[in-house]
């Protein structure tokens, strides 16, 4: 995989409406890259519904279009039509940022809440599955997720038993309904009790995994929920642990010349101390993979 010159970033403003608390911290990162030149933003099109086609069951996306309860909030978030164009928002960005990074090798969609998602209905402050959602719009591609949030993935793991070019590999320290299955690998690990060690060895055999599928594109999942300070936190990872471990899969996926697709998953403290974590994922990869930036301003 070759360096690409510059770090695309794919956000829209649609992606935060103010009347949406929890998303705000994405507006927060996304000037706060802007102004360090991590990167440069790039507004997707709102992804299209017939798109989402048989990603989803006709009912759940009918009624999360709609706004049909109790459905269209079974993710745990009130409905709104703001929520919905937001969520269709970041959908969006995940198609044309992994295109770009297929191309490129590298880019980055500054959105949340995907992997909780299931078939039927949303979960987990998840409404509709934008990991999966990439295998299925492209089944000539194999696709690896490799999920590091707090919450293991168990919406892209039932997804990996419906699609078979799509692979799951969770690092994570709360369960969530995970535990491995068709296509799909588990690996829980709490660094305060098993030391950062054992989180790198579950990284170095979740690589492994990843390296044996052969996929064509690598989409990381860089939740920083797992942080110590992090309300609901049980893995424990410290900052600069933190740090090493976006280091770790950014250097994995240049030594496999795999092109990757980032996004930033859970994050429950301060927005603007998320955001601030959300940024030192873009450091690691620029440091990792030797990315140009823009002048500070």
């Amino acid at each position: 995989m070759m360096p690409a010159r510059e770090l695309r970033v794919f956000y829209s403003t649609a992606y935060s409406p103010p009347s949406q608390p929890s998303l705000q911290r994405l507006e927060l990162a996304a000037r706060l890259l802007e102004r360090r030149g991590l990167g440069q933003l790039q507004a997707p099109h709102a992804i299209e519904r017939a798109a989402l086609h048989g990603l989803h069951s006709e009912q759940y996306l009918q009624a999360f279009y709609d706004g049909i309860e109790p459905l269209a909030s079974s993710q745990g978030l009130p409905w709104s039509p703001a929520l919905r164009d937001a969520s269709l928002a970041m959908l969006g960005g995940q198609l044309e940022g992994a295109q770009h990074a297929l191309r490129s090798g590298i880019a980055m969609n500054l959105a949340r809440g995907f992997h909780h998602a299931v078939y039927a209905r949303g979960s987990g402050f998840c409404a509709l599955n934008g990991l999966a959602l990439l295998a299925h719009a492209m089944p000539q591609r194999r696709i690896a997720v490799l999920d590091c949030d707090e919450h293991g993935g168990n919406g892209t793991e039932e997804f990996a038993a419906r699609l078979d070019n799509l692979y799951a590999v969770s690092v994570f320290g709360t369960r969530f309904g995970c535990y491995g299955g068709t296509r799909s690998w588990a690996f829980p690990v709490r660094v305060r009790e098993q030391g950062f060690g054992s989180y790198l060895q579950a990284l170095r055999q979740g690589i492994e995994i990843i390296a044996g599928c052969r996929p064509d594109l690598l989409v990381y999942q860089a939740g920083v929920d797992c942080h110590g300070d992090d309300p609901k936190n049980q893995a424990g990872l410290s900052t600069r642990e933190l740090f090493q471990r976006d280091l770790f899969v950014f250097k994995a996926a240049g030594l496999l010349q795999v092109p990757v697709l980032f996004l930033v998953g859970g994050g429950y403290q301060r927005a603007r101390r998320v955001a601030q974590l959300n940024l030192n994922t873009l450091v690691a990869a620029h440091t990792a993979l030797g990315l140009s930036r823009r002048g500070a301003g």
